[in-house]
């Protein structure tokens, strides 16, 4: 029990020092060249599927280092998941962070309901701003590619109810700058050519 507080403490310190939710915060801004020159899978070699039921449809709102808004010099995607609507894993990994006791209704920053998943490769996923009470996993569990999570809400720093979805590098730090940038195998609509996400397309699940 006593890890367990240790590790929910310092999960908790690293996001606060680095995102309020919707990747926000006050980290020294990043080069310009730091999304620049990053590169993306392929994605038809992606090891990620798009976190919610196959069929499923949703729009792509906020996409990677946006000029504005939480999402500037980071790489993240917000989808516009509703209220309640299932959150599946996009990965096979472990759960290494779960809280979801926080409200959908306080809009302030830290106070985020997440679900963290570490790969086999050391990468990890944070899925943010989860309906409180809803998270359907806990720490140390191992979850399979499309495993349920936990529901979409409106948690923390967050102007309506949506999925928050954003791979680190590894789990020494959740700041903008341990972001790296990821496809998805399954995703049936317009990508970039470098086969990033593009904001306001809607994407649907296909089967994988």
């Amino acid at each position: 029990m006593k890890n367990r507080i240790v590790l929910s403490m310092l999960f908790l310190t690293r996001l606060l020092a680095a995102c309020g939710g919707g990747g926000g915060g006050t980290t020294t801004p990043a080069p310009v060249s730091f999304c620049s020159t990053q590169a993306f899978t392929d994605p038809a070699q992606s090891p990620y599927v798009v976190p919610w039921n196959v069929g499923a449809s949703y729009t792509m709102f906020q996409g990677n280092c946006s000029s504005l808004g939480g999402h500037r010099d980071t790489f993240a995607y917000d989808f516009d998941l509703a209220m309640g609507d299932p959150v599946l894993a996009s990965r096979v990994g472990e759960v290494i962070f779960v809280n979801d006791e926080f409200s959908d209704d306080d809009h302030i920053e830290g106070h985020e309901n997440n679900v963290f998943i570490e790969h086999d490769d050391d990468t990890v996923i944070r899925y943010t701003h989860l309906m409180q009470g809803s998270a359907a996993v806990v720490v140390g569990q191992n979850v399979i590619q499309g495993s349920f999570l936990g529901l979409a809400g409106n948690s923390g720093n967050s102007a309506g109810p949506h999925l928050h979805f954003q791979a680190f590098k590894d789990r020494s730090s959740f700041d903008k700058r341990n972001s790296i940038p990821i496809t998805f195998v399954n995703a049936i609509g317009q990508v970039a050519a470098s086969g990033a996400l593009v904001e306001g397309i809607e994407y649907l699940a296909d089967t994988f």
